[in-house]
């Protein structure tokens, strides 16, 4: 994609996500302490979500956090994140949040760069989302996992066979459309 398309696409699936996160905080599954939606940092192809991350600060029903690599191979940690939070390069050179608290996603946005209608993902390949995924799901408390892709990603159905341990997302967010994913 050209510079100005990816800025579009971008525009396009903040949109998007927009209306997905008000749809759930509108159902009230977290009754009424506020929702902590983790995002990302944009790098290489992801689509980047930060004027969205700006705008969702102002929402008390929202607590932002970014997620930190503590340990390489093993879940991330999501610290909480608001505009001009200290940030300082992480792991691979992503900026992570400095010195604010963990806490625990209950949507949790992954960067998707390729994925299949059955909603299996592929990212850079360090596992780390599929850790984070397994850990929350092995919690046993509510929470939604949505990949962030942009349309081209999709993936024919023989291209790609997900590995048992791959973590299937809920729903897949893309300029196009919200794909929800089979169950």
């Amino acid at each position: 994609m050209t510079a100005a398309d990816r800025a579009a696409a971008d525009a396009r699936i903040i949109a998007f996500l927009q209306g997905r996160i008000h749809d759930y905080l509108s159902a009230s599954r977290w009754g009424n302490r506020p929702v902590v939606l983790s995002a990302f940092w944009p790098i290489g192809d992801e689509p980047d979500l930060r004027p969205a991350l700006h705008a969702w600060a102002g929402d008390s029903r929202l607590e932002l956090a970014l997620p930190v690599i503590q340990t390489r191979a093993a879940p991330l940690e999501f610290r909480a994140w608001t505009p001009g939070a200290a940030m300082a390069p992480g792991a691979y050179r992503i900026p992570e949040p400095q010195g604010t608290h963990a806490c625990v996603p209950d949507i949790v946005l992954v960067p998707t760069l390729g994925y299949t209608a059955d909603g299996d993902r592929i990212g850079y390949g360090g596992g780390y989302y599929d850790r984070t995924l397994a850990a929350l799901r092995s919690r046993g408390e509510p929470f939604v996992a949505i990949g962030v892709a942009y349309a081209c990603g999709l993936l024919p159905p023989d291209v790609h066979l997900p590995e048992p341990h791959d973590m299937r997302l809920d729903e897949i967010v893309t300029e196009e459309a919200v794909l929800a994913v089979p169950r």
